[in-house]
C-alpha cells in the first residue's frame, strides 16, 4: 500500500446504540440484572464517567501542540486538536473535534483507549475540517496526543479522501499508516443525496464555525470576513450540537428532510409506517435575543414541538397535532421573528 491510496482493511467495530429504557426494564424483570444499580447507571455511562474523571487534572495545563481543548465561548459545541502554532498570524492551526464518532468518514481520526487520558467530549478528530484560532479561543484540556496521533491526524488530512473503500456510515474501520502504525477512522461519505446523515452533520458544524467565526485553514475553503447573523442566531448556536446529536442513525439524514407525503409550510402531513399522524408543520425564524428557557416555555404553552432544523437559514419547523393550529403573530408575548420565511 502506498501513502497516497489508503484503504480499510480490517472493520473494527460497527457502533452500537446505547440500551433503551425498556430493555433495561425488561432486563430487570427477567431477573437478568442482578444488581439493579446497574439498572440506574447504564455501564456506557459509567465508562463516559470515569474517562471524564481521569482527565480532568488535564483542564488546566498550559497550551501546547497535540493538546485537545474546547472551544472557550461555545464549549458545548466542540473541541480542537492543535497542531502547529503560526507565529506571523499569532494563531494555533488545528481540526475540529467532536464527541460523535459515529459520524467518523475516511478523514476522521477517532480518539482510542491508547490515546487515555481523554475526556468523552473528545470523540472524534475531524481531519477534513482544519481550523485556526487565537489563544483566546482555547478552554480547557480534554486530552494530550503523543507525536505518533499527532502526525496520523496530518496523514488523514492529506490522504483520507484517496480512500476508495464503499461508503458505510456508522461502522469504524482499522487503516494502515506508513511506518507500520493505524488508525480507527470511518469510511468515505456516500454521494447519494439524502442517503449519509455524515453529510448533513458535517453542513451543520460548517454552519456552527461560520456563526462562531472561526477562520477555515483549509486553502480550498471560503474564509469567513463577518459573521452571518440569522434572526435566530444565538439560539443556533445554544442546540445546534444537540441537533446534530439527535441524528444518531446515520444511515439517513431524516431529521433534515421532510416526512413522507409532507407538505412544509402550514401544511398537512402523514408519517410512514404502521399508523398515520396528521398535523401542521410551520417553518419559523426566533428573534436573536430569545433565550432557550423563552422558546421552550413558549412550545409548551403552544403545544408545539420542533421536528426539523436549523436549515441553511437558521429556520426551525415547528409541529402542531391540532390541524386547526395558527400561529399567533410575532410580538410581544412570543419569540418569533418570522413566520413560514
Amino acid at each position: 500500500m502506498t501513502a497516497l491510496t489508503p484503504s480499510l482493511a480490517i472493520v473494527a467495530a460497527r457502533l452500537p446504540s446505547p440500551p433503551s429504557s425498556a430493555e433495561l426494564l425488561d432486563a430487570d424483570v427477567a431477573g437478568d440484572t442482578p444488581d439493579w444499580r446497574g439498572i440506574a447507571v447504564p455501564e456506557h455511562l459509567l465508562q463516559r464517567f470515569e474517562r471524564r474523571s481521569d482527565a480532568a487534572p488535564l483542564a488546566g495545563r498550559p497550551i501546547a501542540g497535540g493538546q485537545i481543548h474546547l472551544l472557550a465561548r461555545r464549549p458545548g459545541f466542540g473541541a480542537v486538536l492543535l497542531d502547529a502554532w503560526d507565529s506571523t498570524r499569532q494563531r494555533w492551526r488545528g481540526w475540529l473535534v467532536t464527541p460523535d464518532t459515529a459520524y467518523a468518514d475516511a478523514c476522521g481520526l477517532v480518539v482510542e483507549e491508547r490515546d487515555a487520558p481523554a475526556d468523552p467530549r473528545a470523540g472524534l478528530v475531524l481531519c477534513d475540517m482544519p481550523v485556526t484560532l487565537a489563544v483566546t479561543d482555547l478552554g480547557a484540556c480534554l486530552g494530550v496526543f503523543s507525536q505518533e496521533r499527532l502526525q496520523a491526524a496530518r496523514w488523514l488530512e492529506l490522504h483520507g479522501r484517496a480512500n476508495a473503500a464503499t461508503a458505510a456510515p456508522g461502522v469504524i474501520a482499522r487503516v494502515a499508516l506508513p511506518g507500520g502504525d493505524y488508525a480507527l477512522t470511518g469510511t468515505p461519505l456516500s454521494s447519494e443525496l439524502g442517503k449519509d446523515g455524515r453529510v448533513a452533520y458535517r453542513q451543520l458544524l460548517r454552519q456552527g464555525l461560520q456563526q462562531l467565526q472561526i477562520a477555515s485553514a483549509d486553502a480550498a475553503a471560503p474564509q469567513v470576513t463577518a459573521p452571518v447573523r440569522a434572526a435566530n442566531a444565538n439560539r443556533w448556536l445554544k442546540i445546534v450540537t444537540a441537533v446534530a446529536a439527535s441524528v444518531m442513525v446515520v444511515q439517513s439524514a431524516w431529521l433534515f428532510l421532510p416526512k413522507e407525503s409532507a407538505v412544509v409550510g402550514n401544511g398537512e402531513f402523514r408519517s410512514g409506517g404502521s399508523g398515520v399522524e396528521t398535523g401542521v408543520r410551520t417553518r419559523v425564524l426566533f428573534r436573536a435575543e430569545a433565550t432557550e428557557a423563552e422558546i421552550r416555555t413558549w412550545l409548551q404553552r403552544e403545544q408545539l414541538e420542533i421536528v426539523a432544523g436549523p436549515d441553511t437559514l437558521g429556520a426551525f419547523t415547528v409541529l402542531s397535532r391540532n390541524r386547526q393550529k395558527v400561529l399567533p403573530p410575532p410580538g410581544p408575548g412570543n419569540p418569533l421573528a418570522v413566520i413560514n420565511p
